[in-house]
C-alpha cells in the first residue's frame, strides 16, 4: 500500500471516530423478519469543515504544548484561506438535500429491506432526538445514519455510521445484550456499520461534484451492505 493510500485511510478512520462497539451485519433471518424500516440521516454540519492533522510535538511539557498549539493554529488559518475558493462555489449547494436524495435513491433499490417511507434528514443528532424518532415509529426497525464530512490536507473525507434498532417483537430476540430500560442502548442494536469515502487533491471547481459523488458513494455502500446479509 502506498503512502498516499495509507494517509487517505487514516484520515477516513479519524473522521469516523473510534468505534466503541464492533460492527454488525444483518443476518438472513433478521432480514426476513424486517417487515418495514424507517430511518433518519443526521447531518449536524451546515457547511464543509476544514481541518488539519495535529502536529506531533518532539518537545514535551508546557512549552512544547504551546509551540504545537501555535503551529496548528497557523496551519488551520492557512487551510481556511486555501479553502475559501471552495466555499465560494458552495453558496448555493446544500449537502443535506443532496444526501437525502442519494440515500433514498439507494435504499429504494434494496429488494429485501423495505423502507416504509423516505429517509428524513435532520441536523440534531442528539440522543433525545433519536429517542423521539424511535418512539414515534411504527416500523419493525429504525435506522439512524450519522454523517460527517471535512476537507483535510487537500482531501475530501466523508463518513457515515449506521445503526439499526428493532421494535417488532420477532426482532427483539436478535439483540446482543438487551437493555429493556433504554431501547437505543448499544446492546440492543441488530445492525451497526461504518462507511467511508475519501478523495485526494480536490479542487474548488470540482467541490460540488466531489461532495455529490461522496454522498452517493456512502449511500450506495449502505444499500449494498443491507442487501447482502450474513
Amino acid at each position: 500500500m502506498n503512502l498516499k493510500r495509507l494517509s487517505l485511510l487514516l484520515c477516513c478512520a479519524a473522521l469516523a471516530g473510534c468505534a466503541t462497539t464492533p460492527p454488525m451485519s444483518l443476518t438472513k433471518l433478521e432480514q426476513q423478519n424486517l417487515k418495514g424500516v424507517t430511518g433518519t440521516v443526521f447531518i449536524p454540519q451546515s457547511e464543509l469543515l476544514v481541518t488539519v492533522t495535529q502536529t506531533n510535538a518532539g518537545a514535551t511539557g508546557l512549552l512544547g504544548a504551546l509551540i504545537v498549539a501555535g503551529i496548528d493554529a497557523a496551519r488551520r488559518a492557512s487551510a481556511a484561506k486555501d479553502a475559501a475558493p471552495m466555499f465560494d462555489q458552495l453558496h448555493d449547494y446544500d449537502f443535506r438535500v443532496v444526501s437525502k436524495q442519494a440515500f433514498n435513491d439507494a435504499v429504494i433499490k434494496v429488494p429485501d429491506v423495505k423502507f416504509n417511507a423516505p429517509l428524513e434528514v435532520d441536523s440534531v443528532a442528539s440522543s433525545t432526538e433519536k429517542r423521539i424518532v424511535y418512539d414515534n415509529s411504527s416500523a419493525s426497525a429504525v435506522l439512524f445514519v450519522d454523517v460527517r464530512y471535512q476537507l483535510q490536507s487537500g482531501g475530501l473525507y466523508i463518513s457515515a455510521n449506521a445503526v439499526m434498532y428493532p421494535k417488532a417483537s420477532e426482532l427483539l430476540q436478535f439483540r446482543k445484550k438487551p437493555n429493556e430500560s433504554d431501547p437505543l442502548d448499544a446492546g440492543n442494536a441488530i445492525y451497526r456499520k461504518s462507511f467511508l469515502f475519501g478523495k485526494e487533491h480536490v479542487a474548488a471547481a470540482d467541490i460540488k461534484d466531489d461532495l455529490t459523488e461522496g454522498a452517493n458513494n456512502i449511500a450506495t455502500q449502505l444499500a449494498a451492505d443491507l442487501n447482502h446479509p450474513l
